[in-house]
């Protein structure tokens, strides 16, 4: 298996929100202060403290806030070619039927929050 991984460091300020595009299977793990994660399709919601770990387990979009400010870690895995083009077709398949892709609130974000392509 052909796989290397990825580390970048984000840092968000107080009260910012950020959605990470793109990020499933993306590990982030909270070096400073705590992290609020959201992933659409999941009922929980997860607060990372400082060297507490969570893995995104789904394709959609997840939001990332923090009241006080945060440091974090994204780990994501590399994999080969072929395994990147399937995954990207399937997750071009399934926006066409989100319906979170062309809604007010979309529009309305557009331009506020910043949005961090992971793959």
């Amino acid at each position: 298996m052909d796989a290397r991984s990825e580390i970048t460091r984000m840092v968000l300020a107080p009260r910012e929100t950020m959605v990470l595009d793109q990020a499933l299977g993306v590990e982030v793990i909270a070096c400073k202060g705590s992290v609020w994660l959201t992933q659409d399709g999941d009922s929980r919601d997860i607060v990372l403290n400082p060297s507490q770990s969570f893995t995104l387990s789904h394709a959609s979009g997840v939001v990332m806030t923090t009241s006080h400010g945060a440091e974090f870690i994204l780990r994501s895995t590399q994999r080969t070619a072929t395994t990147a083009l399937q995954t990207g077709w399937m997750r071009r398949l399934v926006g066409w039927f989100d319906p979170r892709t062309s809604s007010r609130v979309c529009a309305a974000l557009a331009g506020r929050v910043r949005v961090h392509r992971v793959a």
